[in-house]
């Protein structure tokens, strides 16, 4: 049988390439030793159309027992990871589906199909043809560990406005990041000068 799975531990060589632009990026940032929420990457040979297939689904619901075991009251975040997300072109940010605080296995299946057809949506066709893409869009899917954080946000290393390499410049909310992607939050914005180490 197929593994259509890969934790982040595992996932390596060509098929980071079908892991998304998330979920390659987190298995890096995993080998670099950055404490990032544990989970696993489920490759797009796992699907069907939008539907896991019935071995795929055995595997999963071997790597969420795993993240169970690790730790107590586990709760899940499953998020899209499609080929073109995160890309140097066009980021997606908030254009496909994510759902959050996922507990029992009924759940994770509908939340994994829900992120998966979300790459259909009308909003994400029209995002795309914005950004001068392709309306196609193969997509992994990444199950992560559920974490509360006080504060969440998004860091850009490159100010986006100026386009200034010295300063760095990001957005925050308090409570979870997904309010900031999806526009829900009004964010704190901040500037970070890198040669005077200062914020604004």
């Amino acid at each position: 049988m197929p593994n259509y799975i890969r934790s982040f531990k595992e996932l390596g060589g060509e098929e980071e390439g079908l892991a998304g632009g998330k979920g390659r990026v987190l298995a890096e940032l995993y080998r670099a030793g950055y404490p990032i929420p544990d989970g696993f990457v489920i490759l797009p040979a796992a699907f069907c159309g939008d539907e896991l297939k019935p071995e795929a689904w055995q595997q999963v619901g071997t790597y969420l027992e795993r993240l169970r075991r690790a730790g107590r009251d586990t709760t899940f975040a499953v998020r899209s990871s499609g080929l073109s997300e995160d890309a140097a072109a066009a980021s997606y940010a908030g254009e496909f589906e994510t759902v959050l605080s996922v507990e029992r296995d009924d759940e994770v299946l509908r939340a994994i199909a829900a992120v998966r057809s979300s790459r259909d949506s009308l909003r994400l066709q029209a995002y795309s043809q914005a950004q001068g893409q392709s309306t196609g869009h193969e997509m992994a899917v990444v199950v992560q560990r559920m974490v509360r954080p006080d504060l969440a946000g998004v860091l850009f290393t490159v100010n986006p406005v100026s386009g200034s390499l010295m300063e760095m410049a990001g957005n925050f909310v308090h409570g979870l990041g997904e309010s900031l992607v999806s526009g829900q939050a009004n964010a704190e914005t901040f500037t970070f000068d890198k040669p005077g180490g200062k914020y604004h």
